[in-house]
């Protein structure tokens, strides 16, 4: 058995409910929990396999360092569909010399969530 199930990012945001609806509208997740009205925390997620949960802050945010990188099985079916959402791709999708086929968005927040797949997987 193992131990360990799963893992979620959790991402300090001024708004959680206009984060949650940013993700459900474009990027297609979809809303899975808000506490409190107004929301003072959320999750969303992606076919079960991705989620994703936001806390309220009224700290400033810093976005520099923080990515969240999301593995999928078609990188290039996901860019054409963020393309479609007019989601903010930051970064095009690209092969990289570590083997990765992967592309960077930027949500609304700042956040930068590259999506990607090993190139020989």
């Amino acid at each position: 058995m193992k131990l360990f199930s799963h893992s979620s990012i959790i991402l300090p945001v001024p708004a959680v409910l206009e984060a949650a609806e940013y993700y459900r509208d474009i990027l297609g997740f979809n809303i899975s929990f808000l506490w409190q009205d107004p929301p003072t925390y959320g999750v969303v997620n992606r076919e079960d396999a991705v989620g994703i949960h936001f806390t309220e802050t009224s700290s400033p945010l810093s976005t520099d360092d923080a990515k969240l990188y999301i593995f999928v099985n078609n990188p290039d079916a996901v860019y054409e569909e963020f393309q479609n959402t007019n989601a903010n791709i930051v970064e095009p999708i690209n092969d990289t010399e570590y083997k990765m086929r992967e592309f960077t968005i930027e949500d609304l927040n700042g956040y930068k969530i590259v999506i990607g797949k090993g190139i020989n997987s």
